[in-house]
Parts: structure tokens; sequence; C-alpha cells
């Protein structure tokens, strides 16, 4: 990490993601470059990589396992992680100065003071030989806030020109500046309850909305989540999984025989 002239400088850095929607390890090799008139980016290689059946069992029962089960189950998600990461860097030459891993959300609940992600980053640095920043969540609510600290940070040095910044992923959130304060927060669910909907047709995902544009509203259940008082909270503001098992799925199975008609609403 240099200078290559003047004020400039260059990072190589990895980026890996593990969402809540489940999709599979997302890697992406990144050029930061930040210059006098601010901070630039490119996109050198990304890849998705699909977990093993086993493995994605173990993931999405994780919020479950018994302690020991889990602390095993973060090593074992961090020597995956630094595995495939090292292919990666392998197949595409990338020599990074550092991999940034969000690691996979077991636990959040900010209110109450904690949130939990595993993929321990140890084992990502043993796998790979290269260094790793993770745990990115646990200061920012040590200190009080919702435990998603980095993504306002960089849609502000990024995309700091456009008005808003919207993701579409397990959860939607959005980020936008407020005379000067980057502001950002959770909307609603996403992908976290669409693809949970689509395995019950024996689909991994919606492709396209295919199925969902099928279906009809149920309008019924639809004035039910809008009236969840979630919505009411000021921003910033953030949903776990927590909030999908105890909230939005006790909702959602009196229609699982409907399955396009969720979908669609």
């Amino acid at each position: 990490m240099k200078p290559i002239s003047g004020n400039n400088e260059v990072y190589n850095i990895t980026g890996v993601m593990s969402g809540t929607s489940m999709d599979g390890l997302d890697i992406a090799a990144c050029e930061f470059t930040r210059k006098d008139q601010g901070w630039r980016f490119r996109i050198i290689a990304a890849e998705t990589v699909g977990y093993p059946e086993d493995l994605a069992a173990k993931l999405d029962k994780s919020f479950s396992m018994e302690p020991t089960d889990l602390v095993r189950l973060d090593r074992q998600y961090g020597d995956f992680i630094g595995q495939k990461v090292a292919g990666f860097h392998h197949k595409h030459v990338f020599h990074p100065e550092l991999i940034a891993s969000h690691g996979h959300t077991v636990f959040h609940r900010p209110n109450e003071g904690y949130t939990f992600q595993i993929g321990h980053g140890a084992n990502i640095a043993a796998q790979s030989g290269v260094p790793v920043a993770f745990d990115f969540r646990s200061s920012d609510v040590a200190y009080g806030g919702e435990g998603a600290p980095l993504v306002p940070f960089g849609d502000h040095h990024l995309f700091g020109s456009y008005d808003y910044c919207l993701n579409l992923g397990g959860f939607t959130n959005i980020s936008f500046d407020v005379q000067g304060t980057r502001m950002a927060g959770d909307i609603c669910p996403l992908n976290i309850v669409t693809n949970r909907i689509a395995r019950m047709m024996g689909l991994p995902y919606d492709p396209d909305g295919e199925n969902g544009k099928k279906g009809q509203i149920l309008y019924k259940l639809l004035d039910e989540l809008n009236q969840l008082s979630f919505y009411t909270q000021p921003i910033p503001r953030s949903l776990g999984r927590e909030f999908i098992e105890e909230v939005i799925w006790p909702l959602l199975t009196n229609y699982a025989s409907q399955p396009e008609n969720l979908l669609c609403t």
C-alpha cells in the first residue's frame, strides 16, 4: 500500500461477503485509488462460490446450534473462506494487501447490545496467507449503533454524487446524506424471505421473478406486513434473522400452499 505518485495511493483489497439470503460466498478483487479529489474504485474480478450442501445446511441452522458446535462452525467456515479466496487469487493472479471479510450473520440484536458473524479471520488468514480484517459490526454495536458502519461509509466516499444508494440483498437497505451526515438503515426483508419461499417450490431462488409474476397479491397479508411496528421506526435501524423467524415467517406460513402468491405479495 505505497503511494504511486504525489498524494495518490492504490490499495488492492479482496472483499468477501456471505449474505443472509444464502446465495453463496461472494468474492471481489478490487483496486481502490485515493486521489486529491476523492476515492475511485475498480472491480478487477468477482465470483460467487456456491456452498456444498452440508455447509449450507449448517449455516442455515447455525442460529439454533449448541455453543461448541457454533464455535466449531465459526472456524470451519473460516477455513472454507480462506481456501476459496486462495483459489480465487491464484486464478486471477491477484495479490492483495488485505482481505476484508464480513462473515455470515448468526445473531443480530443491536437493541440488546450484541451481534455475531462467523467465519473466523484467523482461519481465513491461515488458509489464504493474507492479512484479514473482519468482525466489522461489533464495535459499532458496542458504541450504540446498528452494526452496519461500512456500507454508509463506502457509499459516501464512492457514490457520494448520488441522492441515495439502495442495496437489494437478504435485506433491503438504503443510505443517503442529511445535511452532511450519512444516514443508513434497513427498509425491509427481501431475498432472505423470497429465496425461502422459492425453496418451497424446489428452487434456490425465483429467477427473474418469473414465479412472482404468476401470483396474485394477498392484500390481507400485505396489510398485516405493512402494519408491523418496525416500519414506523426512524433510520438508523436494522434487521436480523430473528425478525424473520419471530415476526415475518409466522405470518407467511398461513399461506404456505400459495408460494407464487407469497412471492408476488
